[in-house]
């Protein structure tokens, strides 16, 4: 058979695996006003080509003095940390090419505590000690405004700015007479004893540079008419990529330091810490210090506005909506000491003496969140900014230089809630199911559709009754919200479970109804009774094959609503790596394995679905003349995306959504097909408008 006649053969077979039926009119409906601030997952706009994240540790043997993971640094070999990250970046967005001559950079650290006076009030906590692991070390500010300074064309002003929420500014006339010291003039023992005014005092006018300190919580704000401390309008929320994504917790806005409008980059140095609510506090949760509470009238501050809006659980939502105004051009986290447990007030200092840098402020978070134990799959505030545009978490897409992941990563102690008492940080669920019902009737054991065989993918059939996708926008699957509350009914959800290779994992589930489970036509797992939807209800042991694995969950409804959560998780709640929830028996990253083309792959587009654009990577071992195109289910040609020699490597193409004429294509299942050499593969892509 010729190449051609190959070619041709391998698209019809993929077309006609397709299944045309495309299932958006539920998913899309609704007023458009009122999805504005759900985030489909996946979906918006794209990362940048290349993200590095680098990581360094004091024992690297590079280092001119190493030394143990938990030694007492000097300030040298903190220097030293810094400098080699900073070094080993060598993409485009490394230090050097963000900062530009003349630049006003700010600086973002994290300064949680300077003062034992709000724990003593509380009489819990850390018994008024200083607690080092909540604020970042002065030593690694110290570094990089070194570094700046010494630039060969450096910034023209350096300025340290944050607004913590636990105590007031010396000349704040409302602070409490015994506070004797605040974040920017206490010294810091564990930290080389350096303090900030002191580090402005050593390096304010080195060749040139103005270093100076802004404390946000005193800052002026900049509402929407330009108009400086009154209160027009708040500033809507930025959408930087045009993904339609304006706004996640306020649709009105913020009101914004006129410090961060007007700083031409910002340089985001947290320290890793545990949290209950986001999992984690690193580079997007140092930005409730930039929350400008006095513009709502707030005297003290404290930051607890930004909860009060909407809830706890939609801080989340709050802090990447201000990240979305000042977005991070360069990022240093630090744990040279960081928090575990009930952080981050009442957690227990660790020390690791490692730092990771990036330019990537999305890859960097992940990277640092991997190296704290947690899967960034489970952070859905990186769901988020990524749709925005920010960066990618998509492991398979991020170089990490210097040292990896597994070798330095320490798995944090989790919180688990308002001193100990909750649940904590709990990883995600799965969201994207195939829902098919109702049937009537309420009895769990009466088969409708074939349960132990059961192979779906949407828009085909079974007991009559058409699969269909749906996204869930929180942990808990409503389906009586997509399938109708009529009560005495049974429905049915269904997802294939990707993993490499043999797993050991546990089903956690919670129902408000019956609920019965299977798990590659097994039932792992039957409660007549009505429950929760609690995820953590029932915890269930199971063993998934390498490969694909299917999962079928069948819920019934006695009255009102029904529905369920669940998730795939380890013992400590994080979702097992290399596992993904699939819509389809297609494994996630396709990879020729005959002779002729080893090393070739197809990998799986993201986000997908997708609405306004889509990544297609591919791999190829060595240069060839690859030809990438995209069809629609009938088999002609929409648009042709590569049609040209390319070297071997990693490489990435968008497609946007749009035919060889600048059209947009309507929502739908299409086919992205390769040809490179002897290798061509096929997958299929989905588009919702």
């Amino acid at each position: 058979m010729s190449k051609k006649a190959r070619r041709r053969s391998g698209l019809a077979l993929c077309l006609a695996a397709i299944v045309l039926v495309v299932a958006l009119d539920l998913f899309l409906a609704g007023d458009r006003g009122q999805r504005e601030a759900f985030i489909p997952q996946d979906a918006g706009a794209l990362p940048p080509e290349k993200s590095v994240v680098a990581i360094v540790r004091s024992d690297d043997p590079e280092l001119p003095e190493p030394a143990p993971p938990d030694a007492m640094l000097t300030y040298e070999q903190v220097d030293a940390i810094v400098r080699r990250a900073i070094s080993l970046d060598t993409s485009e967005r490394r230090l050097d090419k963000v900062v530009e001559p003349g630049d006003w950079v700010v600086i973002k650290p994290n300064i949680v505590t300077c003062t034992p006076i709000r724990d003593n009030y509380l009489g819990k906590g850390n018994q008024g000690k200083r607690h080092k692991g909540q604020a970042t070390d002065l030593r690694v500010v110290k570094s990089v405004i070194d570094y700046l300074v010494h630039m060969e064309h450096p910034p023209r002003r350096i300025t340290i700015a944050e607004g913590g929420a636990e105590w007031r500014n010396l000349s704040d006339p409302r602070r409490d007479p015994r506070q004797t010291e605040d974040g920017w003039t206490v010294h810091w023992p564990e930290f080389g004893n350096l303090s900030y005014v002191g580090i402005v005092k050593e390096f304010d006018g080195i060749n040139g540079v103005k270093v100076d300190i802004v404390d946000l919580n005193y800052d002026d704000w900049v509402d929407a008419n330009g108009a400086i401390k009154r209160n027009g309008p708040p500033i809507p929320v930025p959408d930087p990529n045009n993904t339609g994504i304006t706004w996640l917790q306020r649709p009105e806005g913020y009101y914004v330091s006129k410090t961060l409008l007007e700083c031409d980059k910002l340089i985001n140095i947290p320290v890793m810490k545990t949290h209950d609510i986001p999992g984690v506090t690193l580079i997007f949760k140092n930005y409730v210090g930039t929350f400008m509470q006095r513009a709502y009238g707030q005297t003290d501050n404290s930051k607890m506005l930004l909860h009060k809006y909407a809830g706890n659980k939609e801080v989340p939502k709050g802090f990447v909506d201000l990240f979305s105004y000042r977005p991070t051009d360069y990022a240093i986290v630090e744990c040279l000491w960081g928090t575990e447990g009930n952080g981050p007030q009442w957690g227990d200092d660790i020390k690791l003496n490692l730092v990771v840098a990036g330019g990537d402020p999305v890859a960097t978070e992940a990277v640092a969140a991997a190296v704290m134990g947690f899967n960034p799959r489970d952070l859905d505030y990186l769901y988020w900014a990524a749709a925005k545009g920010f960066g990618t978490f998509d492991m398979n897409w991020i170089e990490v230089v210097g040292r990896n992941i597994e070798e330095v990563r320490h798995d944090f102690v989790k919180s688990r809630g308002w001193e100990g008492s909750g649940p904590g940080f709990v990883g995600r669920p799965n969201r994207i199911w195939l829902v098919n019902g109702p049937y009537e009737g309420n009895d769990l054991d009466v088969d409708y559709i074939g349960e132990e065989d059961v192979a779906p993918e949407q828009g085909s059939t079974s007991g009559g009754r058409e699969w269909i996708m749906y996204e869930s926008v929180e942990d808990y699957v409503d389906l009586s919200g997509v399938l109708g509350a009529e009560p005495l009914v049974t429905a049915y959800a269904f997802t294939y479970i990707y993993v490499d290779s043999e797993l050991n994992a546990q089903v956690w589930i919670g129902a408000d109804d019956g609920i019965k489970v299977w798990l590659n036509g097994k039932v792992v797992l039957k409660k007549d009774e009505a429950g929760g939807k609690a995820l953590t209800r029932n915890k269930v042991p199971v063993l998934l094959k390498g490969g694909i694995n299917r999962l079928l969950v069948k819920v019934r409804n006695l009255y009102g609503g029904y529905g369920f959560s669940l998730g795939i998780f380890e013992e400590d709640g994080d979702t097992p790596w290399g596992l993904s929830y699939l819509l389809s028996p297609e494994v996630p990253y396709v990879e020729e394995t005959s002779s002729t083309s080893v090393g070739f792959a197809l990998g799986r587009n993201y986000p997908n679905p997708f609405n306004r654009g889509t990544i297609i990577p591919f791999r190829l071992s060595k240069g060839s003349f690859v030809r990438l195109e995209v069809y629609d289910p009938s088999g002609r040609r929409v648009r042709t995306l590569v049609n040209a020699w390319r070297e071997a490597g990693e490489h990435r193409v968008r497609w946007d959504g749009r035919d060889s004429r600048g059209e947009e294509v309507s929502s739908g299942v299409y086919v992205a097909w390769i040809e490179a050499g002897e290798f061509s593969r096929a997958m299929k892509v989905m588009l919702l408008r």
